[in-house]
């Protein structure tokens, strides 16, 4: 019979070993569907088209089903076509249909996780029928968002792989039709773990509204999964481009995106800084958070890239006039209220 000393110090490596198994792990990234065209290059076949009238030539451009600022297209003044309006994902075509033409493609999670939230009721969104499942990676839990379902497979608080269905592709929510029938694919960070404090005025959806989940482009990630490799998310955001950059007060309390998210934290707590310095790519992705000795009354642009327009038509309406003289507009105001909103202390009694 094993001594209980012994018995004690195997209990405890077990445990140790099981803990760190248990440790987040880099992700591989599995394509939600059947269609894996985006690897062959075949972009046409991959992504979704958008109907566009643009100088009176209709057109159904797949490249309006990418991600970025891909929407409503106007000539800057050197001439060249610019995109004013942003796409927080990516549109995937169906592969297979009935016979109405109703797609019958079955969405899978692109990573293992747990379903955190449904929206079963297409009315209440411009994504229709929506899934939100986390991720527990390195960096912090991440997001998948799965939009325009026809049906809801899951439940909120059941784990799964990637091998379970989430649901069934569809065209639900606001401006899609049986033809263009696609699921829209978010990868996410959640902006603030209180936005249903912070904006509880026709929220119905929480802290898993749309607004509260700022996404990346999931395509680069499925590609470089595609033998199995799994994918450093810090190394990844490493690899975008910085667009703008806004120095914020600093109150002595690390903003709650920031607890969540320390690895975008670049330099030291010590010495206090005097105000923060967050780089956001043109899209609104925060991608590094730097220390300043520099004191802040208000949030204010330190720094911005030239454009052939006005920021604004560039920066989703965030940041206006030119590079020289950029500021923030009142949406871009409130962008950042958002990142670095405190819950109001309780008067005392």
């Amino acid at each position: 019979m094993m001594p209980y000393s012994r018995f004690i110090l195997s209990w405890s490596l077990l445990f140790a070993a099981g803990a760190a198994l248990a440790e987040p792990a880099d992700l591989v990234y599995r394509f939600p569907t059947e269609n894996q065209a985006l690897l062959k290059n075949k972009g046409a076949d991959f992504y979704m088209y958008c109907d566009r009238n643009f100088e009176g030539k209709l057109s159904k451009p797949w490249q309006a089903g990418g991600y970025g600022m891909v929407r409503n297209p106007f000539r800057a003044g050197d001439g060249q076509v610019m995109y004013s309006r942003l796409h927080e994902g990516i549109d995937i075509k169906p592969m297979s249909r009935d016979a109405r033409g109703e797609p019958l493609d079955e969405i899978h999670p692109v990573a293992p996780g747990c379903v955190v939230y449904v929206s079963d009721n297409p009315g209440m969104s411009n994504y229709g029928r929506y899934i939100v499942v986390s991720h527990s990676t390195p960096e912090g839990t991440i997001y998948s968002l799965y939009a325009h379902l026809s049906k809801v497979s899951c439940k909120v608080g059941q784990q799964v792989g990637t091998g379970n269905v989430l649901g069934i592709m569809g065209h639900t929510g606001a401006g899609i039709n049986r033809e263009r029938s696609h699921v829209h694919l978010e990868i996410c960070l959640l902006i603030h773990s209180q936005y249903d404090l912070f904006c509880p005025a026709a929220n119905k959806h929480g802290i898993y509204n749309g607004l509260n989940l700022i996404g990346i482009d999931p395509s680069p990630l499925l590609i470089a999964s595609q033998n199995g490799d799994p994918v450093s998310l810090s190394a990844h955001w490493n690899t975008l481009q910085e667009h703008y950059r806004v120095r914020v007060p600093y109150s002595g309390e690390k903003p709650d995106f920031l607890v969540r998210y320390p690895f975008l934290f670049r330099g030291s707590w010590n010495p206090a800084p005097q105000s923060l310095e967050v780089a956001f790519s043109a899209e609104g992705v925060p991608l590094a958070v730097y220390p300043s000795q520099e004191a802040a009354d208000a949030p204010s642009i330190v720094k911005c890239t030239p454009l052939p327009t006005l920021q604004q038509n560039a920066t989703v309406n965030r940041v206006k006039n030119n590079s020289k003289n950029a500021q923030l507009t009142a949406s871009g105001l409130n962008y950042i209220k958002h990142f670095f909103w405190k819950k109001p202390a309780t008067p005392a009694p």
